[in-house]
């Protein structure tokens, strides 16, 4: 957003919220809402008249996901737990030392964190999750793209704050790390998505034949994304 500026102010009951215009050459006015933030963006050309009618147009999905986002924030606060692949665990301190973190059933043992210090708590769940995305994601990877005729080339982990995947023209795909707290469900259709990419570089209708045909469930795991994607970023 290095070129993004306040443009407007939406109001709503428990605050305004800042609207960041962003120009750039582009066919289409885009509208991305993120940290509570709504930014549009569209080409030098487009005129405030014009602006304002999209932004009409898009209130109520405008609000709705500022909304979702504000209530997903408040739940980021909450250091009590860490889900891992859809299942909750909680965490408990064991005392200072090296900062590792050790699962015991249903509970995540953190050791050399002390209480209250909610950055370094973060920080190493991060690295546990980090670790085992590491470990999950190679698996589901090799298990899915057995059913493509072009393989992917490699697989790296993403830190990235706006995507879930990406997949570059030579075949290398990208999964972001955060993606190991969510069902594997939302996984794999995640790693579906890119793999079609391998085909289409594109989000054309046979792109979304090849997502179908890798796997049929994507639209549950899409719509999951959507409503709990933002809840993710607790740490990190």
């Amino acid at each position: 957003m290095k070129n993004a500026s306040v443009w407007h102010r939406l109001p709503l009951p428990d605050g305004d919220v800042p609207v960041l215009l962003t120009r750039r050459t582009r066919q289409s006015i885009g509208i991305r809402v993120r940290d509570g933030v709504v930014e549009l963006i569209a080409a030098p050309g487009v005129s405030q008249e014009r602006l304002h009618q999209v932004l009409r147009q898009r209130h109520d999905w405008i609000v709705g996901h500022v909304l979702r986002q504000r209530s997903q924030l408040a739940k980021s606060d909450d250091l009590s737990r860490l889900t891992l692949l859809g299942e909750a665990l909680g965490l408990r301190l064991i005392g200072s030392g090296r900062k590792t973190v050790r699962r015991d059933g249903d509970v995540l043992l953190v050791a050399g964190v002390a209480e209250g210090d909610a950055e370094a708590l973060k920080a190493v769940l991060a690295k546990y999750l980090k670790r085992e995305a590491a470990i999950l994601f190679p698996g589901r990877l090799s298990l899915l793209a057995a059913r493509c005729r072009r393989k992917p080339s490699r697989l790296q982990l993403s830190s990235a704050r706006t995507r879930w995947g990406s997949c570059s023209a030579d075949g290398g795909i990208r999964l972001n790390w955060r993606l190991a707290q969510a069902p594997l469900a939302v996984v794999d259709y995640v790693i579906a998505h890119e793999l079609a990419h391998l085909e289409h570089m594109n989000h054309s209708p046979a792109f979304w034949a090849e997502t179908e045909r890798l796997f049929p469930g994507w639209r549950e795991s899409r719509r999951w994304l959507r409503q709990h994607g933002g809840e993710l970023f607790a740490f990190g």
